[in-house]
């Protein structure tokens, strides 16, 4: 009798530990998270993220890891919430041997982003810098020289018995084209399935080059300002792989001319079909031409075309100024249709510092307060945290033809395709206030 009663109490007391132990707690409620992927060396460039509410209250901040990824989360917030997510870029130069560092802040806002969304830190630039040499023979007189998208080290001529050298931006291939012996045609011959560095050594112009016969194309901007630009032949977009048909790359520091219109030469011996063009009938233009004569607005344009374009087309949007109260106010006045509003303020002092947001458009004035910076970081850059910029605005109207605002801020934000840009057929125009 008394070992059943043992037995009794032995299995309430079993039965009682056996429930506690099978109480699992409620998990907790989810709540808003961002999480961005890092692969930008910290040698490169450090990062930060912070979150900010309506009211400009900094909610979360964290310093990100570099090659890894981090979620950032919201303490108290739910999936529903909406935030002003903030990217910090911190870059510093030193100049070799002086001792002084050049430090850049570069802030980007994106205003109202929801729970879940990844933002992706990498160099997205797809062009080789190949070394190519040559030497030059079989020619009475060498006239000009271009080497498409390439920085001249070593020009031909008779001082350096006609030797070339030359660092080339490519997608495995290039051409170089000469005017030789006072011929009214250029020459030219093309590389392809070019490495690091592409030694040709000597090259006979009279049997090696081939004669360009076709007219050069006409390439039209809106108006006359130093434009930079890049046109390349589509060869493989999927593979990323471009045929350079914009000149030389200019010496840094040197003149840059203003124009508004350049001939653009192909490498053909008579017309389109000729096998020595080794693009499809599709052409990507990349340009920016800084404030010019037309109403005193900067030009962007990334697209693609089915020929070299004559003439570029013009926004039909505009941006105003408006008035600010104090240098943590951004504002302009949205005039006419467009995607994404971009605007910014900055101060060129030490460090340097650029804070721009990026938020939906309106018909009509839009007013931005940027939010507060956050302690650890204002305790670092004092000029920062005291707002201390220029008086100021700089406004950017982004348009596309086939993404509207969300999809174009998700394509910023995810970086995972270089040209989302030019399939998207952008077009910009940016104006100062």
């Amino acid at each position: 009798m008394k070992h059943f009663r043992l037995l009794i109490l032995f299995l309430i007391i079993s039965g009682i530990f056996s429930c506690d132990k099978a109480v699992i707690p409620p998990p907790p409620d989810p709540v808003y998270e961002i999480t961005v992927q890092n692969d930008i060396f910290e040698i490169q460039a450090k990062y930060a993220l912070f979150l900010s509410n309506e009211d400009g209250d900094v909610v979360a901040f964290r310093w990100l890891t570099a090659e890894d990824s981090t979620q950032v989360q919201v303490p108290g917030s739910s999936l529903d919430d909406l935030y002003d997510v903030t990217l910090l870029k911190v870059t510093t130069l030193e100049a070799p041997g002086s001792g002084f560092k050049d430090t850049t802040l570069t802030l980007t806002t994106y205003t109202q982003v929801a729970s879940g969304r990844k933002i992706n830190l990498r160099d997205q630039y797809f062009h080789q810098v190949s070394t190519l040499r040559f030497t030059l023979t079989g020619f009475t007189s060498l006239d000009s020289v271009v080497v498409s998208d390439a920085l001249t080290l070593s020009r031909p001529q008779a001082l350096n018995n006609y030797y070339g050298e030359y660092l080339v931006n490519n997608t495995g291939r290039c051409w170089v084209r000469i005017l030789v012996n006072g011929e009214p045609f250029w020459r030219f011959l093309t590389f392809s399935n070019m490495g690091p560095v592409v030694d040709a050594s000597t090259i006979d112009v009279s049997t090696q080059f081939l004669g360009n016969f076709a007219p050069p194309l006409n390439l039209g901007f809106p108006f006359v300002t130093t434009w930079q630009y890049k046109l390349d032949g589509v060869v493989d977009t999927s593979k990323l792989e471009f045929f350079p048909l914009s000149e030389h790359i200019r010496v840094p520091g040197g003149e840059v001319p203003a124009y508004n219109s350049r001939k653009v030469f192909e490498p053909v011996n008579n017309d389109q079909f000729d096998p020595n063009r080794p693009y499809i009938d599709l052409f990507r233009l990349n340009a920016y031409g800084p404030i010019g004569t037309a109403n005193g607005y900067s030009y962007y344009i990334d697209q693609f075309f089915p020929a070299v374009p004559s003439t570029l087309p013009e926004p039909t949007f505009d941006l105003e100024a408006t008035t600010l109260s104090n240098n943590r106010a951004v504002a302009v006045t949205c005039v006419g249709g467009f995607d994404v509003l971009t605007f910014s303020r900055a101060k060129n002092t030490t460090p340097k510092i650029k804070w721009e947001v990026v938020t939906k458009p309106a018909n009509g004035p839009v007013l931005y307060i940027l939010p507060d910076v956050p302690t650890a970081l204002g305790q670092l850059y004092p000029s920062l945290a005291q707002y201390n910029f220029d008086n100021q605005v700089q406004a950017r109207a982004d348009n596309y033809r086939w993404l509207n605002y969300e999809q174009a801020v998700q394509k910023m934000m995810e970086n995972a395709d270089p040209l989302w840009k030019a399939r998207g057929e952008y077009l910009g125009r940016e104006e100062q206030f």
